[in-house]
């Protein structure tokens, strides 16, 4: 009896996809409890729970008395543990990328078009903060 043969391309895809994943979750959680259990944070847990159903832009103005842009307001504040969380965030949303490169390297030439496709929408969407003024609205 014959095992089942999956694409070396797919296990490529599905490895990286489920080892970024346990980091994200990792570094996501971790600082997360930390900042719910101290408090000590960029924003305190007192003001983020008081705003929480405000739009993005709202929100940042009644914390910090800040416009955010791009995503600098949680780089230069990762010795803050939930800003330090947000690393674990970004890491779960450059998953899906960083395993289309994965299975890049071990796929035929029509899947890498298909995928190189799907790859420069991730980066696209990525990018697009740094350059376009977005909001929560």
């Amino acid at each position: 009896m014959k095992g089942v043969e999956v694409d070396p391309m797919n296990t490529a895809f599905a490895k990286t996809m489920e080892i970024l994943t346990y980091v994200g979750l990792v570094l996501m959680i971790v600082p997360g409890l930390i900042y719910f259990v101290t408090g000590i944070g960029y924003v305190n847990t007192a003001d983020a729970v008081a705003n929480w159903g405000k739009s993005a832009n709202e929100f940042w103005k009644a914390t910090k008395g800040i416009e955010i842009h791009g995503y600098s307001w949680f780089l230069n504040n990762l010795s803050y543990f939930d800003c330090l969380s947000i690393v674990g965030v970004v890491i779960l949303a450059i998953t899906p990328l960083a395993s289309i490169v994965a299975a890049m390297v071990k796929a035929d030439t029509k899947y890498k078009i298909i995928l190189l496709i799907a790859m420069i929408e991730f980066i696209v969407a990525i990018v697009r903060p740094l350059f376009m003024h977005v909001t929560g609205h």
